[in-house]
């Protein structure tokens, strides 16, 4: 069934394109919590064309939101590519922390790296969950609505922080879904590195022939725990011969874990994406 969509509130400062938003249950989880969606459509949409699909996490943070507040400015960054694509964004709420943290990968959650402490995500790990709901749910809703492109390489998914973390997880479990990942200043320090790069020896990289990472970190702040992680996924992804065509990693040592960060970097990773 197709969802009621409502012109999105907060228009005035959207450019390149329009916001439209519908409520959905996040089936299948069992308690029926429920999540605003918010799709940005291009100026070029004509309800004729097919488009390719990013989906976004923390959808609060992608476009202007309710505070007048933008963390990503993603309109402004197609805009400015001349990248033509439907944005998907799923809002976070209380239990974002639990939906985006995966279970941790032969390691122990929670850490003390460089003197930050990094916080243990109470309750156990939704995302698997979180993720068959994007995939099964979300992305039906989203193709039986708009004009989408529906292969993995037209669909993206993106995050920053816990959402950068999602999304590599994401990809790596689903590469047939998602053909490229946007993941930026992810949350890699809650987990034990060994682990996760134990997990990649293992991994089937036929599976990634035609998948494309974008990383992108700062070395500032909180950044500062999450760098040396990225750096050490970049190069073993390369070591297991994801080459420069299939993945960047854009590194600012003077920004920190930050809005103005992401929002300056998303047109380049935009550009090599597509």
């Amino acid at each position: 069934m197709r969802p009621e969509l409502k012109e999105y509130e907060y228009q005035k400062d959207i450019v390149g394109g329009k916001i439209v938003t519908f409520e959905m249950e996040m089936v299948p989880y069992p308690d029926h919590r429920t999540r605003k969606i918010r799709v940005y459509l291009p100026d070029s949409y004509d309800g004729v064309r097919r488009f390719p699909v990013i989906y976004m996490h923390d959808g609060q943070g992608v476009f202007r939101n309710e505070q007048e507040e933008v963390k990503i400015d993603m309109d402004r960054a197609l805009t400015e590519t001349g990248v033509e694509a439907i944005v998907v964004t799923i809002d976070n709420a209380e239990t974002r922390g639990t939906e985006l943290t995966p279970a941790a990968p032969r390691g122990e959650v929670g850490a003390v790296v460089n003197g930050y402490r990094i916080p243990i995500i109470p309750g156990e790990s939704t995302t698997d969950i979180y993720a068959d709901f994007v995939i099964g749910a979300l992305k039906s809703t989203i193709d039986e609505t708009f004009m989408t492109l529906t292969g993995p390489e037209n669909t993206t998914i993106g995050g920053i922080s816990a959402g950068g973390t999602a999304s590599y997880y994401m990809m790596l479990r689903n590469p047939e879904v998602f053909g490229k990942a946007i993941i930026c200043s992810p949350g890699f320090p809650m987990f034990d590195l060994r682990g996760m790069l134990k997990i990649l020896d293992e991994y089937d990289f036929s599976k990634l022939a035609n998948n494309k990472f974008a990383f992108y970190n700062g070395d500032q702040s909180i950044d500062v725990t999450s760098v040396d992680h990225v750096l050490a996924i970049y190069r073993k992804l390369k070591e297991k011969g994801i080459d420069k065509e299939h993945m960047m990693f854009l590194l600012d040592t003077r920004q920190s874990h930050c809005n103005e960060a992401w929002k300056k970097y998303m047109p380049e990773i935009l550009r090599f994406l597509f």
